[in-house]
């Protein structure tokens, strides 16, 4: 696979020609007969996304299909190779699953992000993201290969270009999280410098509030400038997963909705975050 577009990328296309070969009727074997280039072997391949996807062999398929000019422009855009970030070729024992997700947030315009235990990562400082991966199994990359892209990640915020815009919900007990060598306390620092910045906004989820939508787990949500392409991300202490579909995906953009309207407004949450840090001093 080409590194630089993320697997997730290519599963979709692959589902999506795989869908419009069934809905056009033609079988497998006169699709490999009539696209140049093609046989069965390959059209197999490319619908279960298990070689890279070349643009323009998926653009003959599209247009073989004749599919629609707005879905085929969703699709060829998912393929476009950015480039970026280079960085992530320096870590080669990297879960894919986790390069997928810096690359996606290189291109997206913005994320919308619900924590319940943690501070976000694109959010920590070292010594916050130190702590929580060393209390973590972890294999292939090191302890402090795993910081260190942690960190390289946050680059996206802070980007001259088009900065992420970010908006985190965090819950109130990923706030209060006893840690050593005032770690907590320089943590709670770094998110009100971070709020100081206009592409990033932070609220927190009262322990008191009613109930929510945000009661399900943790997730963020990647938007980019097609909706269609808009993904999730899940993730637990065993594996981590994408939400693709398009319909799921919406699903979670109302409940991120709901949760932001059930925190707490954006002053009261500096001033919980405030509070928090002043406990610990």
């Amino acid at each position: 696979m080409a590194a630089a577009v993320p697997q997730v990328r290519y599963r979709r296309v692959g589902a999506e020609l795989q869908l419009l070969r069934k809905q056009s009727g033609k079988s497998a074997q006169e699709v490999a007969t009539a696209v140049p280039g093609m046989n069965l072997m390959k059209l197999s391949r490319y619908e279960n996304a298990a070689v890279q996807l070349k643009p323009e062999v998926v653009k003959s398929l599209l247009d073989f299909y004749e599919c629609g000019p707005g879905l085929a422009e969703v699709l060829l855009e998912g393929l476009r190779d950015t480039g970026r970030p280079g960085w992530v070729a320096g870590y080669g024992d990297l879960n894919p699953l986790h390069q997928d997700l810096i690359r996606l947030e290189e291109t997206a315009v913005s994320c919308r992000s619900y924590e319940v235990s943690y501070i976000p990562g694109l959010l920590q400082t070292r010594r916050y993201a130190r702590t929580i991966i060393a209390s973590g199994s972890h294999r292939g990359a090191s302890l402090e290969a795993r910081v260190e892209v942690r960190i390289n990640r946050q680059s996206v915020l802070t980007r001259e270009d088009d900065p992420l815009k970010l908006w985190t919900v965090i819950h109130e007990s990923a706030l209060t999280m006893k840690a050593p060598d005032n770690v907590m306390e320089d943590q709670l620092d770094r998110l009100i410098q971070w709020s100081e910045l206009g592409n990033i906004t932070i609220q927190v989820m009262p322990a008191l509030a009613p109930p929510h939508a945000g009661q399900n787990g943790p997730f963020t949500l990647l938007e980019f400038p097609h909706r269609d392409l808009d993904l999730v991300l899940l993730s637990d202490m065993i594996s981590s997963r994408w939400v693709e579909k398009p319909t799921e995906v919406e699903a979670y953009r109302v409940a991120f909705d709901q949760i932001m309207a059930t925190a707490l407004g954006l002053e009261d949450s500096l001033s919980l975050i405030r509070e928090k840090r002043d406990q610990l001093k």
